[in-house]
């Protein structure tokens, strides 16, 4: 059988063999003979290849002293001892087949169990591993690894259901039916156009077979950006990102670096001028385990490896280096007596005058488990990423993060990295590229690679959002063809128009994350409407992926009715104690609306129009319904609104209350639409559909008399006479020395209007360039729309932040303005 995964264990893991005698007799169950007792010859040989760590050549021989030996004890043991062997090889499936056997055979110790779950769970058989995991609870119940073993599964099979934003793919350009894993950004620090990684592939120096794996040995490749170019990225501010195609892989510079021995994992300072990188010595039935070396550049390659004493005992293995970004701290992976568990993670610092690595300090428990914790990686985002099977985890060595102290311990919790970083099979050595740990790599054996291990990219699928909807006549609901609706916020602002279903869309290069949003909706002969829409805070199950984008969508859907103007807007809260006409409380919020509403539609002239029911006498009524009309309409004069845009008009009672289609205000259960409110109608209800009915028709409307309003004011001519003159907004420049108070007098209004007119003015002197309003009544909002006065206080952040902008953009419609170039009372731009 030809075994298709390569080992867990050598090249994952180890990339050093830490395993010791003891550890491996201990785990695996291989037990010392005393003199009364004595193995098959071919037993012997098989557990002389499984302590020196040839696992491959042990399978072998434990198959040949299996058909051999007529002892049922020794079966079981080569039964279990098989399943070892395979399980540090990385065959699952055969390891998993094994145990079950061992099982069947009545293997005496539970951890027989415990291993059986493991392997079932690797091979993603989520609910037969619970299965097993409880059999070896129910057995040591003391062990806690049953227990989150339980716990694991269920997390996995969570995490799968519900992926994470990451999209993982395979890089089929760098890899091969060998192995591939561990890749390290090189070349230069601004652009990373170098890639290195670890293989076995044919053109590894080491031509032997390592008697682990029955495969080659490792060196250490390279492969160089050949070409960049702008690929359009959707959901992105700037429209495009760079990608790379990659060179054919080569060995790595000169003869110095790679040996006939195991090169692997490798890190580099942040000048790309030295490396640090793990060498793991094989000698027959020797144990020289793995040491970390160092190399500094030397023209086009590298200068002779140093050896990094990085330990009190130099027998310990060492691998793993990893650099923190200020090249301060150097992390790796050990088996050091004080660890917690198989191999922990540990950090130290140069002693520049020692000239020696300070004592390794271990990274504690809340890294380091009773499992293994190996390849670190310190990201600029603060973060230490690493990979751990003793964390609860989705399979084999998951890939788990944790914040770093200022010190370079970690602090807080540990956070799986879940699905899909994280598989039923083995991931681990994740990279990041940049600031943001957005795009990156990360090295697997999942199903879907070409050989054993495989490098695939890691990329943070954008976020990205949609505003849609329909626009409706609120008359009939029917939908409202070629309306506008515009969309403002973040800086900027769009306008579409609706097809013949009301249809509108603001694609998602128009709308951006974090912003809150303003829509104006619009139509000849309809009543503006405005709604707001927001992607601030939308959580991560509001989207859906979509897979030809490669992006996560959320649509925003915000549907609109507008008033028709040809038809009266009942103002259903303005109400009157009896016989009186004084505003109430209540009544004053309803009229709110309609001052907003005339702010929105600033060419719009209305008439406030009151009505009474039949009840009283229809001159009394009349006289009551014009003061009540009047009332509204000096409270929208308070408000603002000039009054040659207003008209109060007391209707009495003889304008009943028609039910229109859709009808669902008061009473609308009662009475069927085209119905008419009349006192005939009304009398021939019963008594409580009577006072609901005249509870109708003593309403407030407004109808609209022409939407073709324009500001003016009397002025008089030199003549004498006066005469109406539109009023159009102005802004007046200072010039020169000119006081406040002589503008205000240009104007004809005095210094009190004008600070007002200009936000107050508060600590404001008059300045060379500054803007100022200076028309009263005229209408500034689209001058507004796009600009903001400066505030005391102000800085750039804040007005960023005050406008849903980033301090970037911000700085970008102001031509680079900096901090130190605004004060208060400038107007800076906010929008386009």
């Amino acid at each position: 059988m030809t075994i298709k995964r390569l080992s867990f264990t050598l090249f994952p893991m180890m990339f050093f063999c830490l395993i010791t005698t003891t550890a491996v007799n201990a785990q695996s169950g291989l037990e010392e003979t005393d003199g009364n007792e004595s193995v098959s010859k071919e037993m012997a040989r098989a557990n002389e290849a499984f302590e020196y760590n040839e696992y491959h050549s042990a399978v072998t021989l434990y198959k040949k002293a299996f058909t051999r030996t007529r002892s049922k004890k020794e079966k079981v043991e080569i039964t279990f001892l098989m399943a070892e062997c395979y399980r540090m090889m990385d065959d699952w499936k055969s390891a998993a087949s094994q145990y079950s056997r061992a099982i069947k055979l009545d293997y005496g110790d539970p951890i027989v169990y415990l291993r059986h779950a493991e392997m079932l769970k690797m091979l993603g058989e989520y609910e037969d591993a619970i299965v097993e995991y409880q059999k070896y609870v129910d057995r040591k119940p003391d062990d806690p690894r049953g227990k989150m073993g339980i716990e694991s599964v269920k997390m996995a099979k969570k995490w799968k259901e519900n992926p994470s934003r990451y999209l993982v793919e395979n890089m089929s350009d760098l890899n091969t039916k060998q192995n591939e894993f561990a890749i390290t950004y090189g070349g230069k620090p601004a652009m990373n156009d170098e890639l290195y990684f670890v293989s076995d592939r044919d053109d590894a120096t080491g031509k032997q077979t390592d008697g682990w794996t029955g495969d080659g040995f490792t060196d250490i490749f390279v492969t160089k950006a050949e070409r960049k170019k702008k690929t359009r990225t959707r959901g992105k501010s700037d429209g495009a990102e760079e990608e790379m195609s990659w060179s054919i892989p080569m060995p790595i510079e000169g003869e110095v670096i790679n040996t006939k021995h195991h090169e692997g994992p490798l890190a580099f300072d942040s000048r790309r001028r030295t490396m640090y990188f793990t060498r793991c010595e094989k000698q027959k039935n020797n144990k020289l385990g793995c040491k970390i070396f160092k190399a500094d550049k030397r023209g086009q390659g590298w200068g002779e490896p140093e050896m990094q004493l990085l330990t009190p005992d130099s027998a310990t293995s060492v691998g793993h280096p990893c650099l923190s970004p200020d090249d301060e701290i150097l992390y790796f992976a050990s088996d050091l007596e004080d660890g917690y568990g198989g191999r922990d993670l540990y950090m130290t610092t140069y002693n520049r005058r020692e000239r020696s690595w300070e004592k390794p300090k271990n990274l504690g428990p809340k890294v380091n488990t009773l499992g293994s914790e190996l390849y670190p990686y310190v990201h600029l985002d603060g973060y230490l990423y690493f990979a751990s099977d003793g964390h609860p985890g989705m399979g084999g060595l998951d890939i788990f993060r944790i914040k770093l102290d200022d010190n370079g311990m970690p602090e807080g919790e540990v956070e799986n990295m879940q699905f899909p970083i994280n598989t039923n099979a083995n991931d681990f050595a994740i990279v990041f590229d940049g600031d943001e740990a957005e795009k990156g790599f990360l090295s697997s054996d999942r199903d879907e690679g070409r050989g054993g291990f495989d490098i695939y990219s890691v990329t943070l699928a954008p976020l990205v959002f949609e505003i849609e909807g329909r626009l409706y006549s609120s008359k009939d609901k029917k939908p409202i063809n070629t309306g506008t609706v515009k969309l403002d916020g973040g800086g900027s602002s769009y306008t579409v128009v609706t097809d013949k279903s009301g249809y509108y869309k603001f694609t998602l290069d128009q709308v951006r994350e974090d912003v809150t949003y303003k829509l104006s909706f619009e139509k000849k002969q309809f009543l503006a409407g405005q709604a707001s829409a927001t992607t601030v805070g939308i959580p991560f199950d509001a989207f859906e992926f979509v897979p030809d984008e490669r992006h996560y969508l959320h649509v925003i859907k915000v549907d609109k009715e507008i008033e028709p103007i040809e038809v009266p807007i009942v103002l259903p809260n303005v109400l009157f104690t009896t016989a009186q006409w004084d505003l109430r409380p209540e009544s004053k919020v309803a009229l709110d609306t309609v001052v907003e509403i005339l702010n929105n539609n600033p060419t719009l002239v209305v008439e406030l129009r009151s009505h009474t029911d039949y009840r009283d006498t229809d001159e009394r009524n009349m006289v009551l319904s014009q003061k009540r009309a009047q009332s509204c309409v000096d409270y929208l004069i308070e408000k603002g609104i000039p009054k040659d845009r207003l008209v109060a008009k007391g209707r009495g009672e003889e304008e009943p209350f028609t039910i229109p289609e859709n009808y669902d205000g008061f009473g609308h259960q009662y009475f069927k639409a085209g119905t008419v409110l009349t006192e005939q109608y009304i009398r021939k209800q019963k008594a409580e559909i009577q006072e609901v009915a005249n509870q109708i028709n003593r309403r407030t409307d407004f109808k609209v008399l022409h939407d073709n309003y324009v500001p003016t004011k009397v002025v008089k001519t030199e003549s004498g006479e006066e005469k109406k003159v539109e009023i159009k907004p102005i802004i007046h420049t200072v010039e020169g020395r000119e006081s406040f108070a002589a503008i205000a007098k240009q104007y004809n209004i005095d210094i009190r209007t004008l600070r007002d007119l200009n936000g107050g003015l508060r600590g404001v002197r008059p300045f060379e360039g500054l803007e100022l309003k200076v028309v009263p009544e005229a209408d500034y909002s689209d001058w507004e729309r796009t600009r903001y006065r400066v505030q005391m206080g102000d800085n750039l952040s804040k007005i960023a932040k005050e406008h849903d902008l980033k301090a970037k953009e911000l700085r970008d419609l102001n031509e680079g303005i900096k901090d130190a170039d605004i004060s208060p009372g400038m107007i800076i731009k906010i929008a386009y």
